[in-house]
């Protein structure tokens, strides 16, 4: 009996950082997020209506390709389609380049992957600074080119076909949201809620005090 090896590359995208500018001090919020979560939380930034045109927003994905078959090969290029609302500052990203409307990398074409092995590439982007620009933007990436020795094609997935499901697509979700003056009113009457019970407790001791110093 003959059995035939089989190639399966995977890949795994998660959002590791949020970057926030403002007057010149950066503000780094790691995730927490793994390769791992299944589904993704979304990662939530949320920016002050009067800070929107001067604040910087950037987000920082982690990619993993994952050799889950039985054969050594390449993840010769894996690209990333940016959502409208974030994007591509070339300065941020030495590895990547603009291709046909997305983005690519060829950082790992030569790091050969052995069966379990893996390997990472990550990407950041940055958000279009707009009133308008708010809720859930889904950053999508994609093994688009892959190689092994034998040529033999990966055995669930086809690199560069945008098809939703196979194990070499993965994406992960962020999101912006304003601060209204109504959040704002809601923590001003919290607070106050808590002075007044404050002041009130304060209030009872005292009297419960001057009782027994008279009696």
């Amino acid at each position: 009996k003959v059995r035939v090896l089989y190639f399966d590359l995977a890949l795994r995208k998660w959002v590791t950082k949020a970057v926030v500018t403002e007057n010149g001090q950066t503000v780094v919020t790691e995730t927490g997020h793994h390769a791992e979560d299944d589904p993704e939380e979304v990662v939530k930034v949320d920016l002050k209506k009067s800070k929107i045109n001067s604040v910087v927003v950037k987000f920082e994905y982690q990619i993993r390709i994952t050799n889950e078959g039985e054969i050594a090969g390449y993840a010769k290029e894996v690209s990333d389609y940016i959502p409208n609302g974030l994007k591509f500052v070339a300065e941020d990203n030495s590895n990547w380049t603009e291709k046909d409307g997305k983005i690519v990398t060829r950082a790992l074409e030569n790091t050969l992957l052995q069966p379990g092995e893996s390997a990472e590439v990550e990407v950041l982007l940055t958000w279009v600074n707009s009133a308008n620009n708010m809720g859930v933007m889904i950053n999508t990436a994609e093994i688009s080119e892959d190689y092994n020795d034998y040529g033999i094609p990966d055995r669930d997935s086809t690199p560069n076909n945008k098809v939703p499901g196979e194990d070499d697509i993965d994406d992960a979700p962020v999101m912006l949201t304003v601060k209204t003056g109504s959040q704002d009113l809601k923590y001003m009457l919290a607070i106050l809620v808590v002075l007044t019970a404050l002041v009130g407790s304060v209030s009872l001791l005292k009297k419960n005090l001057q009782k027994n110093k008279y009696n």
